[in-house]
């Protein structure tokens, strides 16, 4: 079972987030899941992740 760790990001793009997982349009369900997706999509840009 995957263990989480807290981090915190501006409000403001907390709110942005927010926005996305409300409109229902990129198939996010949090900002959990959004923020998990852009730290691995970053992850592979700088090659960490395959």
């Amino acid at each position: 079972m995957a263990r989480w760790r807290v981090v915190k990001i501006p409000e403001e793009l907390a709110k942005i987030i927010e926005e996305i997982v409300r409109e229902e349009k990129y198939g996010y369900t949090s900002i959990s899941d959004f923020v998990t997706d852009a730290v691995r999509k970053r992850l592979r840009e700088l090659g960490y992740l395959p």
